[in-house]
């Protein structure tokens, strides 16, 4: 079987590096490395091109359209079977794919299979290591408990060429938590198998990336809580629901988005203390802090006053 590993990148000319190396260094040998560079102005392409390997292959885009559709170009171009993903910024350990092919192994290399692992995170700050456990999601059918919360990451999924050509592909219009979609998707017709392993570094560096705009991010979260909202619904109520717009809700505040947090709110359904209170507080907003302060105290203790 071949692997085609598929990397979208962009201006990552200080990451690529060992991005690639972590890639070629594993121990199964039959892959092929997709490249898609989605325009970058700084020399990442010179940089992929000198490693001078015939298993890498590099596209540049000829204009940036975004993680998602250069992730579909590298799929469509994907001469191998089995899809692995992998983030430019990111590092796999040498057994990585090993442990996966295993893992496939086991269920005859059913393509409706997707194998993702934990990881270990790297704070380029501190220089601090710690191993990062994503919620446990493994089964026939994981597709209520994605509802619930974003889980597997893309440098840890391996799944079919197959398998997300049933699904039409990744979605390009996704602002932010793009794997929390795809692997939504992928959970209608996919079992789930989850290697409890670190297999990879997901790096915290000082770099632009998406999780780090905060506006994109409430997007995003939005965007899929939107399009899910009556899967959400239908599999798992409306208290889950709610949830997930309060949470969406506190960190468009928390960021000074109002505006996104009014909008929001009226997507909640019913009457909750905490979505009084929320609502009371985006009203507040142009308020002296004092009152903000009253809000928050309110949200605190209230809850408690009304249990005894």
């Amino acid at each position: 079987m071949i692997i085609s590993v598929i990397i979208p990148t962009f201006n990552r000319s200080q990451t690529i590096g060992y991005c690639l190396k972590s890639v070629l260094i594993q121990t199964t040998q039959a892959i092929e490395i997709v490249i898609v560079d989605d325009g970058s102005i700084d020399n990442t392409v010179e940089l992929v091109d000198s490693f001078r390997d015939s298993r890498i292959r590099c596209i540049v885009m000829s204009k940036n359209v975004g993680a998602q559709a250069a992730r579909n170009r590298g799929i469509c171009e994907a001469r191998g079977e089995w899809i692995a993903f992998q983030d430019s910024d990111d590092e796999w350990l040498p057994d990585k794919l090993e442990k996966q092919i295993a893992a496939l192994a086991k269920v005859n290399f059913d393509p409706m299979t997707v194998v993702h692992t934990d990881c270990f995170r790297e704070d380029h700050k501190t220089g601090m290591r710690t191993l990062w456990q994503l919620p446990y999601v493994q089964g026939d059918d994981v597709f209520p408990q994605l509802l619930r919360t974003p889980a597997p990451v893309f440098p840890s999924i391996l799944t079919s060429k197959k398998a997300l050509e049933a699904i039409g592909y990744l979605d390009e219009q996704v602002p932010s938590y793009q794997e929390w979609d795809t692997v939504i998707r992928l959970s209608r017709i996919c079992r789930f198998i989850h290697l409890r392993d670190p297999l990879f570094v997901y790096h915290l560096h000082s770099g632009e990336t998406i999780s780090k705009n905060m506006q994109r991010d409430v997007a995003g979260y939005q965007y899929i809580v939107d399009k899910f909202r009556e899967d959400i619904l239908r599999q798992c109520g409306q208290s889950v629901l709610n949830a997930h717009l309060v949470s969406n809700i506190r960190k468009a505040m928390i960021h000074g988005s109002f505006h996104m947090a009014e909008e929001i709110l009226a997507k909640t359904l019913g009457s909750t203390t905490e979505i009084r209170l929320l609502q009371g507080r985006v009203r507040a907003r142009s308020y002296p802090g004092v009152l903000l302060l009253m809000y928050d105290c309110l949200h605190r203790f209230l809850p408690r006053l009304l249990n005894f």
